[in-house]
């Protein structure tokens, strides 16, 4: 592409930091500068953010801490600095909580930090680094699953998109969107990397399976949609036990095993908060609370996750298709496009890369099969939270929660890419004007979006 510098695509990470750095000092400019408390005074309600300013530099964290602390940062923090009290507190993981009290406890020992509002500071420097490192191991994956000039050029772009992702300030804020992001593409990475060029397998490759299924564990900690990362190892062990019935081989056997191994990882990593509420809950519930057992308690699935959002959210089936929320369908409709329109793309990835790659007189430099293939795999999980949460959750959080998801990031910047390939003249360009504008219009959606979102995040007004 003639607007991206060559040196950019073969030294791209100062590019990327750079533009992270931008586009994350712009938005916290934005929430200091977001007048009052906003609609919703639930922050102000904490003791720290009612203390007077000890300095312009502990004021200023003050402020940003009190801009950012909203809608869900909220529990997240407060469950960090004295733990659970609430039920309805389960639903925010129990993970993310006890990293940001163990991080908040570490600086403290370190160095001289004993702000009131410690949590809140430190749970926003991790979502920062959180995302700045979900950035770079989004670009790898991408790199991994194309390889290539035209790989690394999809790459860049793909980790500048999920930069000024529609998440917008959740992604800076108290929140668990940027920890997830992080681990859902480094589990991704991972699998990725577990595919040989030769269509076998190494104890070194079938090793980074279990590493993957690990890290996707942890990332279902953080959210419960995470859970849907097992469907990577699910397919992959379909695939496996199908071959083993072909021929049998004492690799294809381990890697069974390994690919078996990631998939119970993954779905530990749902499971044992499950377990420690139940212990609290049902278990040693006369020892800590009065009364009778939560009603979850005798369900067939005792699950505090399911029971909370039913109950105190009104979750479920259509619940949310009302009249009322007609407006909140309307805005999260761009992201259930996007998401929808990107998952069945990938169905046909492998031909529409290789297009791209002719467009840009490239050799195809990719194993376009498998790119398809694992293109494919990561689409299933995105397709399901898509259909999931139009039918069942609160719709507008499809923004936030789409920041997880890779294929839709590689689709736009493969639009963008196919756009203007290298070589196009300025005719050429202007003459071509017309097609797939809708290339640009989603990153002039997701510019936007994240403007107002901040300004509405930070002044605590809905969506969220």
């Amino acid at each position: 592409m003639s607007w991206l510098p060559h040196r950019i695509v073969h030294r791209p990470y100062c590019s990327l930091l750079g533009t992270f750095v931008l586009w994350k000092a712009f938005l916290l400019l934005l929430a200091v500068l977001a007048p009052g408390p906003g609609y919703d005074t639930s922050t102000t309600l904490a003791q720290w953010s009612s203390s007077g300013p000890d300095g312009p530099i502990p004021a200023l964290l003050r402020r940003i801490s009190i801009k950012l602390t909203r809608w869900d940062a909220i529990y997240f923090t407060e469950a960090a600095r004295r733990g659970y009290l609430f039920e309805q507190e389960w639903a925010f993981s129990y993970a993310v909580n006890r990293l940001i009290n163990f991080v908040t406890n570490g600086v403290q020992h370190i160095c001289a930090f004993d702000y009131e509002f410690g949590e809140s500071l430190v749970s926003i420097a991790v979502s920062h680094g959180a995302h700045a490192m979900s950035v770079l191991f989004l670009h790898r994956l991408a790199c991994t699953i194309l390889p290539g000039m035209q790989g690394r050029r999809l790459a860049f772009i793909a980790a500048c998109l999920h930069i000024i992702s529609p998440a917008g300030l959740f992604m800076s804020a108290p929140n668990a969107e940027s920890i997830y992001s992080l681990l859902s593409f480094t589990g991704a990475l991972l699998f990725a990397q577990s595919f040989g060029s030769s269509g076998g397998s190494t104890g070194t490759q079938d090793g980074l399976l279990v590493l993957a299924g690990i890290v996707c564990g942890l990332a279902t900690s953080v959210r419960g949609n995470g859970l849907l990362n097992g469907l990577l190892f699910l397919e992959e062990a379909f695939g496996i036990s199908y071959s083993l019935t072909q021929c049998f081989t004492f690799d294809k056997f381990r890697r069974l095993f390994a690919v078996s191994l990631g998939g119970i990882c993954t779905g530990l990593g749902f499971v044992l908060p499950q377990y420690l509420a139940y212990r609290e809950f049902c278990v040693d519930y006369t020892s800590t609370h009065v009364g009778a057992p939560r009603v979850w308690c005798n369900r067939a699935l005792p699950s505090i996750y399911s029971f909370v959002q039913d109950h105190y959210w009104n979750n479920g089936f259509l619940r949310y298709w009302t009249l009322s929320n007609v407006p909140l369908f309307a805005l999260a409709s761009p992201m259930l496009v996007i998401l929808t329109y990107s998952a069945f793309w990938s169905l046909d990835a492998e031909s529409d890369l290789n297009r791209t790659s002719m467009a840009l007189k490239e050799q195809v430099e990719s194993r376009p099969q498998l790119a398809g293939r694992l293109l494919r795999s990561l689409a299933a999980s995105q397709i399901i939270l898509t259909v999931q949460v139009f039918l069942c959750n609160h719709v507008q959080i499809i923004t936030r929660l789409s920041s997880g998801y890779p294929v839709w990031y590689i689709w736009v910047a493969a639009l963008l890419v196919r756009k203007y390939p290298v070589g196009t003249s300025r005719d050429e360009q202007t003459r071509d004007k017309g097609k797939d504008w809708y290339a640009n219009a989603i990153v002039q959606y997701m510019v936007i979006y994240g403007i107002v979102q901040g300004a509405l995040f930070a002044s605590f007004l809905p969506p969220a």
